[in-house]
């Protein structure tokens, strides 16, 4: 009988040291996709506002402002990241609510941010980890299409269905090279990200863009788990 206990002590360490690693790297997109994409907003922002002061510029004041605000969201973040790894908007009223806060944030950076939703109003919820998905997902599109395409607009657009939600995030940037873009943007965070959430949650990622013609990014998520038993391991590996 001492055997088969034997045999078994190798799979369950590799088993515990697979979670262990799961969870650094659920962590580290947590960490990346919320505050770091705050701060690095808020360092251009503080860049912006230097550049008018030296101007002499009245709009310095309301710059800083902005900045003021993206860091207390960073902050913000952060605290809810200790608290449970959910930003508070998205926790408290829910992925409508939270989408909107993208289109509400101050155009520093001259980037114009539409939210639209079809079939859900809101008050209505989705599971916490599809919620919690989308937002992300949006949340580092919209960041990529201003950091890195230049974009003057950005259109983000939630569709509801009885089985599956859609998120689709379309910009006018300037585009990128796929197979480049997965392996530079963001240090591999980026593109890579976007499609490992999706996956763990049973969806997957479409992006379509050439240089020069803008980007579409395309995440459907299905409403249910596949299987009943797969539930757990999903709340685990993503909220």
């Amino acid at each position: 009988m001492e055997a088969p206990r034997r045999k078994s002590m190798p799979a369950n360490t590799e088993s515990a040291a697979s979670v262990r690693e799961d969870e650094r790297r659920r962590l580290a997109r947590e960490l990346h996709d919320g505050p770091a994409q705050a701060l690095a907003a808020a360092l251009f922002g503080v860049d912006l506002a230097m550049q008018a002061f030296d101007r002499g510029s009245a709009t310095a004041r309301d710059e800083l402002l902005g900045v003021r605000a993206l860091v207390r969201d960073a902050l913000d973040d952060v605290r809810s990241l200790m608290a449970g790894l959910r930003p508070r908007l998205l926790e408290e009223r829910g992925i409508v609510v939270a989408l909107r806060s993208l289109a509400a944030m101050p155009p520093l950076w001259g980037t114009e941010v539409t939210v639209e939703t079809r079939g859900m109003t809101d008050g209505e919820r989705l599971r916490p980890d599809v919620e919690l998905g989308l937002f992300r997902i949006a949340q580092e599109a919209v960041s990529n299409a201003r950091r890195h395409g230049a974009a003057n607009r950005v259109r983000v657009f939630l569709q509801a269905r009885p089985t599956e939600v859609e998120l689709l995030i379309e910009d006018d940037g300037r585009g990128m090279a796929i197979d480049a873009a997965k392996f530079t943007l963001n240090r591999g965070e980026g593109i890579p990200g976007m499609s490992e959430r999706a996956r763990l949650l049973g969806g997957d990622v479409t992006i379509e863009s050439t240089p020069g013609s803008g980007t579409r990014i395309s995440a459907v998520l299905p409403l249910a788990a596949a299987h009943a038993d797969d539930d757990e391991r999903l709340r685990e590996a993503v909220s």
